[in-house]
């Protein structure tokens, strides 16, 4: 790995840890969305202090963030290998960063955008696979995290690289463990999970 390869992975931690819906409120309320509601700087907490717009804003930003970085990266006609670690280091950015005190959102949103860029084919899987999950139980985000969970079992059975197969299993994992206490709430109680 070179080192324009290494930055380019920290630059998208960078990007990744600009959290919208974080300075969004701080600058129409100057407040700290993460002490209202589920605590998180996503789209649907961001949504609950600034309403409707607030909630669009933060989702399209969100995405976005994931988006230009695997798009960049692409430009920069990095390593296809490379590429899937800029993918991952997005999305830990949303999740773990370090000016908030590693204190981000769930990641999501970003992964989403992300996807988007590095593979809008695994992108619509996605939202296949999340909308099946959902008539099997109701609830779009844990429906969310089943077809993040499954993703890589279908880029193993498609055969695609390695590195792409390594990179959402890693994605995934992050992203399950950004939740791990709404998947904890939802196993306690047998109930399709509620709006945090």
């Amino acid at each position: 790995m070179s080192g324009r390869d290494i930055i380019c992975i920290l630059i998208a931690y960078i990007l990744g840890g600009i959290c919208t819906g974080y300075y969004l409120v701080r600058l129409q309320k100057k407040i700290d969305v993460r002490d209202f509601g589920s605590g998180g700087v996503g789209a649907r907490n961001t949504g609950r202090v600034l309403g409707k717009p607030g909630f669009i804003i933060t989702l399209a930003g969100d995405l976005l963030k994931g988006l230009l970085a695997v798009s960049l990266a692409r430009k920069f006609d990095l390593a296809p290998a490379v590429v899937s670690l800029v993918m991952v280091a997005v999305i830990c950015g949303h999740i773990w960063p370090p000016q908030l005190q590693f204190r981000g959102g769930r990641g999501i949103s970003t992964a989403i955008g992300a996807l988007l860029a590095y593979d809008f084919e695994l992108a619509l899987v996605l939202l296949g696979l999340t909308i099946i999950l959902m008539v099997f139980r109701r609830g779009f985000v844990l429906s969310g995290l089943g077809a993040f969970l499954l993703l890589p079992v279908v880029t193993y059975a498609l055969h695609l690289p390695g590195h792409t197969t390594a990179a959402l299993v890693g994605t995934s994992l992050i992203i399950l463990f950004a939740h791990r206490e709404r998947i904890r709430k939802a196993i306690a109680e047998g109930l399709p999970e509620k709006e945090a």
